[in-house]
């Protein structure tokens, strides 16, 4: 794989961030058993307050996805994990896994949709394992 670079995400990186979680949900969740419109409102507010935490995910110098490793009491989210589809498939995604895998001495938990398959296949092949069944969702951990 070619060099991986990884930067501070900006308050202009919010927009896109949104949008890559917006088509998550649109392409994953049920959407007739949430209250879309709120869920959406969180996710914009969760962002723009947390701007500070994502990572910019440069491949070749091109960016290629966002993330957000942080610690979250006594263990730490990989929340917001998203790569653009042209770079999917690619190595990348274990890469920044690895990483953030690396960095972490306590558990490492996330959710993922259910529906998502090739993540959660990518999550099983580093050791994550099903902690809750939240309908739609798991919370997938690794204890490390």
């Amino acid at each position: 794989m070619n060099l991986l670079e990884f930067k501070k995400a900006q308050a202009e990186d919010a927009e896109a961030i949104f949008r890559l979680c917006k088509e998550n949900i649109d392409k994953y969740e049920d959407i007739d058993s949430i209250p879309y419109d709120e869920v959406i409102a969180w996710v914009r507010r969760k962002i723009n307050k947390s701007i500070s935490e994502y990572t910019r995910i440069y491949k070749d110098g091109v960016l290629c996805g966002y993330y957000r490793f942080h610690s979250d009491n006594c263990e730490y989210e990989l929340d917001d994990f998203y790569l653009f589809e042209e770079y999917r498939r690619q190595g990348i995604g274990s890469a920044v896994l690895e990483k953030c895998l690396f960095e972490a001495d306590k558990t490492v938990y996330l959710y993922v949709f259910k529906r998502n398959e090739g993540a959660v296949r990518l999550y099983k092949r580093f050791g994550f394992e099903v902690r809750e069944n939240l309908g739609t969702r798991y919370i997938m951990e690794k204890k490390l």
